[in-house]
């Protein structure tokens, strides 16, 4: 018999166009639980999404992505294992930013950049909110992975772009400011009362188109595992960020952020339909 192909090796993640979006979900999330349930989730996941892209594996990203990795499988930074910031998020943001980067056809450097960033973004994560500290979740993700970085011989031009992409995760700042960024990149009109706001930690998505659209990547990489890519998945996620927040979350919060979501999202549009089902059932 033969064996089946690595996880990222057969659809959805491979032959992309073969499935719908509502397949592709149903395919990203079974993914999600079967790496999920491994004790080396995410070391494995982030060999197998390296081996994916090709030729990567000596290279000084992958080498500290490898290591930030099993170091959070060992129980470093893995954020609040019982709520929603956890090494299971890490693991679906980091795949999430892989399949849109192949959905997009980036080259596998930028590819690369991508899957670490994702990885990283919320390493650390204390479980808090934040408050009224500009990027002090983010930066405290980027202060934790720099050791990693610098062992691994990253060199400053790579840091600087991963750090660009990390902090323009931070949802109240960092994302709107990207996504205007990216508008006006391509020729659309960009916000510009945020445009004029150039946070300095993310000045170079205002002249660096091809950063700015993978900044909005990465955000959305983000968002499809909060909103939730299936109505099982979405119920999941709800429970285990009231139970990081302490508490309650009803139907209103998930439409309220389903709504704002579906007005927003630009880089992964495929996704729509599933949110629009998704708030069909909410509101039903």
């Amino acid at each position: 018999m033969t064996p089946n192909p690595p996880e990222l090796a057969r659809p959805p993640f491979a032959a992309l166009g073969s499935l719908d979006s509502v397949q592709t979900a149903d395919e990203m999330v079974a993914c999600f639980k079967r790496l999920g349930a491994r004790p080396d989730r995410l070391a494995h996941a982030h060999e197998l999404a390296i081996s994916s892209i090709g030729g990567h594996a000596g290279t000084g990203l992958a080498r500290a992505g490898a290591a930030i990795a099993h170091d959070i499988d060992q129980g470093v930074g893995g954020g609040v294992a019982s709520g929603y910031h956890n090494p299971q998020h890490y693991l679906e943001v980091m795949l999430s930013a892989l399949y849109l980067a192949r959905l997009h056809k980036l080259d596998s450097e930028r590819t690369l950049r991508l899957v670490t960033a994702g990885l990283i973004h919320d390493f650390h994560h204390d479980g808090s909110r934040a408050g009224n500290v500009q990027f002090r979740l983010e930066k405290l993700a980027l202060q934790k992975s720099r050791p990693y970085l610098n062992e691994a011989g990253v060199d400053t031009a790579q840091c600087r772009s991963l750090e660009t992409l990390v902090l323009a995760t931070e949802p109240r700042v960092g994302v709107p400011f990207a996504r205007a960024c990216w508008n006006r990149h391509r020729g659309g009109v960009g916000d510009e009362v945020i445009l004029s706001t150039l946070p300095r930690a993310l000045e170079r998505l205002s002249n660096d188109r091809e950063l700015a659209f993978d900044a909005v990547l990465l955000a959305e990489a983000d968002v499809l595992p909060s909103i939730g890519l299936t109505l099982e998945h979405a119920e999941t996620l709800q429970a285990r960020l009231a139970s990081e927040w302490g508490t309650p979350l009803g139907r209103a919060d998930k439409l309220q952020f389903t709504d704002r979501m579906i007005s927003e999202i630009s880089v992964a549009q495929f996704f729509l339909p599933n949110m629009r089902r998704l708030r069909q059932a909410y509101a039903g």
